[in-house]
């Protein structure tokens, strides 16, 4: 894959990973791994700027957990999941629940953490 493709992968993980560290619902640290693994072939000094965003600091202590272990803690696991669900009902409730597309992509995303959460092996 040619460098400018992974820089743009990586920035524009990068920018969800940012915004997910805002917003609750939105994960941050898989963005994150994104975002690592493209700037490590890519850009080294786009790698090195992103581990200095000072919001990202506790998103990047577990992507490098993870890269280490291949797990994710059983907090993070639970609070991710804890958000993600939470945020449907959220959403549910500031629509009245009648909205159903915003509802079922709120869904449908928490539906994706939830697999992905299932489906990384659980450390301590």
């Amino acid at each position: 894959m040619p460098k400018l493709a992974y820089i743009a992968i990586g920035s524009i993980a990068t920018a969800l990973a940012v915004v997910g560290a805002i917003l609750p619902g939105l994960p941050t640290t898989p963005f994150l791994l994104v975002a690592l693994w493209a700037f490590a072939r890519s850009s080294t000094r786009l790698l090195a700027r992103l581990e200095r965003i000072p919001l990202l600091k506790g998103a990047l202590v577990e992507a490098h957990r993870f890269e280490q272990r291949r797990a994710i803690r059983r907090e993070v696991k639970v609070f991710a999941l804890a958000m993600a669900w939470g945020s449907v009902l959220l959403t549910g409730i500031a629509s009245s629940f009648s909205s159903p597309v915003l509802l079922s992509v709120v869904g449908a995303a928490a539906l994706g953490g939830t697999i992905a959460m299932w489906w990384f092996p659980t450390d301590g």
